[in-house]
């Protein structure tokens, strides 16, 4: 498939899924939230450092998981664009507000810039090969790349068990995951 294809396959792919994500209910979402809330934290390890996210659109909301972590002595670090369209990871203080960025994503003014452990990776579409599709940008991409080379940081994909479909078209320049959340299986 040539990465014309590929292109139009995803971008049809990423139209389809948002639709049906904006179409999940409120109980569907507290639902999921809730598990999430509830599962086993063991393979954090000890007082890692997590990178989290803000949702966007119908993400699924990891913030109740990322301030409970913060609560039992995780560093809690939220991610912020660059110029070089690597994400950087930056602690995040929940008392402190939040900017949002060009994207209208929110993300710390400053903090300390942080080199975290693992970091939960959301996305519009995720497959069991540990693939996904985001909103097509590349940030994440390009981050995974970046630290797979230069440190020892674990990427986990999270998401509703909606977002999870059996195969991905794949570009050259695609990123996997080391492992996916699913939800069902908690």
């Amino acid at each position: 498939m040539s990465l014309a294809t590929i292109k139009i396959h995803k971008t049809k792919l990423r139209e389809d899924a948002l639709k049906k994500l904006g179409l999940l209910k409120r109980s569907e979402k507290l639902f999921y939230q809730k598990k999430l809330e509830n599962m086993d934290l063991n393979f954090f390890g000890s007082k890692s450092t997590i990178a989290g996210y803000y949702p966007i659109n119908s993400e699924l909301n990891v913030l109740p998981l990322l301030r409970f972590l913060s609560s039992v002595g995780y560093k809690i670090a939220l991610p912020c664009i660059t110029q070089r369209k690597i994400l950087d990871f930056r602690l995040w203080d929940a008392k402190k507000p939040l900017l949002r960025n060009k994207f209208r994503i929110h993300e710390p003014a400053d903090g300390e810039l942080l080199l975290p452990d693992v970091v939960l990776v959301p996305g519009v579409l995720f497959d069991r090969r540990l693939n996904r599709l985001g909103y097509g940008g590349g940030f994440y991409d390009r981050t995974i790349e970046y630290y797979r080379k230069n440190n020892n940081t674990r990427f986990i994909g999270i998401c509703y068990p909606s977002q999870i479909v059996t195969e991905l078209p794949r570009a050259e320049h695609d990123q996997s995951l080391d492992f996916l959340i699913n939800l069902d299986e908690i």
